[in-house]
């Protein structure tokens, strides 16, 4: 009996043996099958990583073309720095998740007019494509000549892809009028025809600040300044309603000077031919002192704005509009000369 269950007990432990073999088996296949799936999941999310990093780094890698961010970005001078010809701004993007930056894309400029006589609501007034390089950048300059149409703030809208963005700027380069101020007149006494007379050339749009004063733009413009004499005693007594009207002068044109401005420049010709550029003007009496002599003078200004769709005359004058000229000796006329 013993024998035989000896038997059995080694039978049974041959069957335990090949079951335990046939779980470990299995185990080390589910195993396997663990690892391999492991390894997949590990080498997607590499691969995934390894796009997103490369769509982000490189502009011209992805699975498709598009934009990821866009900005544009309007020079931070622009419509302050006198000497500016062109309008400029620049243009950012950055490539869409696992996406090729596109490179080609449109902008269009309107401006929303800030002038009283204009009714309407915004004008497109430029429009165009860009090509961004390799890193995402480009910068586009526009000629004020032609983009320029009257003062307001001008929007510039860019689109690439599905994307776009805006950025904008008040520009003011209209001038509606013009006052020639005499910064050494004020009635109290006469100017001397042996020194210059500074004229401080001012152009003013249409519009006022806050606090109501008119706001001065520098324009390009063409135009002249007609000098005018009437024969006059010099009063200090008079105040500015005499000098700020014409009253009973009898108005005599005795110089005539053309002017062109552009932006930071200006020329200032006179009949004779003699040309001035200089900043402030200084009205140079010898080109017309000759004429008529000691009196009293006044400047009318008429010009047009070479930029912008109106075109037509606007006018302006000296302020005060008059102003005694003469041979000055302590302080006052010496007579009629």
């Amino acid at each position: 009996m013993s024998v035989m269950q000896s038997g059995a007990e080694e039978e049974w432990d041959d069957e335990d043996w090949d079951d335990m073999d046939d779980s470990e088996s299995s185990l080390s296949f589910i195993s396997d099958m663990s690892l391999f799936t492991n390894m997949r999941i590990a080498i997607g999310v590499s691969l995934v990583i390894l796009l997103l990093l490369c769509s982000m780094v490189f502009t011209n890698f992805g699975l498709y073309y598009g934009a990821g961010g866009l900005s544009v970005l309007i020079d931070v001078n622009e419509g302050k720095d006198t000497s500016d010809r062109t309008f400029n701004f620049n243009i950012l993007a950055t490539s869409p998740t696992l996406g090729m930056l596109a490179k080609e894309g449109s902008y269009k400029i309107v401006v929303s007019p800030i002038s009283y006589s204009h009714t309407g609501g915004s004008v497109a007034v430029a429009s165009g494509s860009f090509t961004l390089n390799d890193e995402g950048r480009v910068s586009v300059s526009i000629p004020y000549s032609d983009l320029f149409a009257m003062n307001g703030n001008y929007t510039v809208q860019v689109e690439l892809g599905s994307k776009k963005a805006t950025d904008s700027v008040t520009i003011n380069k209209f001038a509606e009028t013009a006052i020639a101020d005499l910064a050494l007149f004020d009635g109290s006494q006469p100017l001397d025809k042996d020194e210059g007379v500074i004229i401080n050339l001012q152009f003013l749009s249409e519009n006022v600040t806050q606090a109501g004063e008119p706001v001065t733009v520098i324009p390009w413009a063409t135009g002249k300044i007609t000098l005018y004499h009437s024969e006059e005693v010099f009063e200090s007594g008079n105040g500015e309603d005499y000098w700020n009207t014409d009253g009973s002068r009898d108005l005599v044109s005795v110089e005539i000077i053309d002017f062109v401005h552009s932006g930071d420049k200006m020329t200032f010709t006179y009949d004779s031919g003699a040309v001035d550029n200089t900043l402030p003007f200084i009205l140079d009496t010898s080109e017309f002192y000759g004429v008529e002599g000691s009196g009293d003078y006044a400047m009318i200004i008429e010009f047009s704005n070479d930029l912008g769709s109106d075109t037509s005359s606007k006018s302006g004058q000296s302020f005060w509009k008059w102003f005694h000229i003469c041979e000055v000796k302590n302080s006052e006329c010496d007579g009629n000369k």
